[in-house]
């Protein structure tokens, strides 16, 4: 009898133990666990842009939620109730300013969570600063390591060195580009009629910015059109260059028109593969010696509109914009 107490026994602790061991691998250690002072964020931010900056500063102590796909235009987004649940509990919302009164406002006040709204055009540092060139996106790293620092404060020793080390990154790739159009690309002074969003960046490269427009594929109407032509033709522009998330249809239809390059760069991470802030430099001065220089295109297949909101501009555009266009050259010809 007591044998057989005792094979019991075993028994068990043979079950015990083959059961302790199937569930080891799956067992969290102490040390994954995060310590109960750490405060859990929750940051969400209006565009990828923004969340790439975000994220970087957070690293791996949380994760931050972007509301707007990067392959969709900014101006023209409209909220949804998935976004109200998303920022209903934020301590902070992250945003460039223009969506406030396009519909920011009107979600955080659905969401009863207007406090955590964060203007960046509202910092001192940065008013309505482009992020495009190298030394503005630092700024916008301080700006956000900044408010997240004022919001976790028991954080920010990990904040800033996440900070620094994304900007001594961005300095690198900064010092790579500028070494590379020196060498390689010679941008600099290279006529070019652009989108008004990419003129920080264009700025940068050297180009000599012989005019722009401001509004985007499906606002825009045939005498804007007509004046892009107009004004490109004029000063002799080499490329005319457009932002990928305002439209790219119209631009390009204009150099086409002219018989010069053109070329749509990216104002925000989540399209051909591009994911970061420096993914986005890379694919932009890619796409710029592509069309000037007749390098490999990064965007690997042929795209020449963005995502369905503006899809209609391809169609925005009837014998009226052809007859200014005809009228205003025959017009020129006629003046020479």
């Amino acid at each position: 009898m007591k044998k057989t107490k005792v094979l019991i026994i075993i028994s068990l602790l043979l079950v015990i133990l083959s059961i302790a061991g199937y569930l080891a691998p799956n067992v969290v250690k102490n040390s994954d666990i995060k310590p109960s002072s750490t405060p859990e964020i929750k940051v969400v931010t209006t565009t990828t842009i923004l969340w790439d900056f975000a994220q970087h500063i957070v690293g791996n102590l949380g994760t931050v939620d972007v509301i707007i796909e990067g392959g969709t235009c900014p101006g023209h987004y409209d909220y949804t109730p998935s976004d109200i649940v998303k920022v209903s509990d934020a301590d902070i919302v992250f945003y460039h300013g223009f969506e406030w009164s396009q519909f920011l406002e009107d979600l955080l006040t659905q969401a009863g969570n207007l406090k955590a709204a964060y203007s960046m055009s509202g910092n001192a540092s940065l008013g309505w600063t482009q992020w495009g060139a190298p030394a503005n996106a630092i700024l916008f790293l301080d700006a956000i390591c900044a408010e997240l620092n004022k919001t976790y404060p028991s954080l920010n020793e990990t904040f800033n060195q996440n900070c620094l080390e994304y900007k001594n990154q961005i300095l690198v790739k900064k010092a790579e580009i500028e070494a590379n159009n020196a060498a390689i690309y010679n941008f600099t002074d290279v006529k070019a009629y652009i989108m008004f969003h990419q003129k920080a960046f264009i700025t940068w490269l050297g180009f000599n910015i012989t005019g722009e427009w401001t509004v985007d594929d499906n606002s825009m109407t045939p005498s804007d059109f007509a004046n892009i032509i107009d004004g490109a033709y004029k000063t002799n522009t080499q490329i005319i260059i457009m932002n990928y998330q305002s439209g790219t249809v119209q631009g390009k239809a204009a150099a086409d028109y002219l018989g010069i390059a053109s070329a749509a760069l990216l104002n925000f991470p989540g399209v051909y593969g591009v994911k970061t802030y420096l993914d986005q430099l890379d694919f932009n001065v890619a796409m710029l010696n592509w069309a000037l220089n007749n390098s490999p295109d990064p965007r690997g297949i042929t795209e020449t509109t963005i995502g369905i909101n503006l899809i209609g501009a391809i169609f925005a555009f009837s014998l009226t914009s052809i007859s200014i266009i005809t009228y205003k050259m025959l017009k020129k010809e006629k003046e020479i």
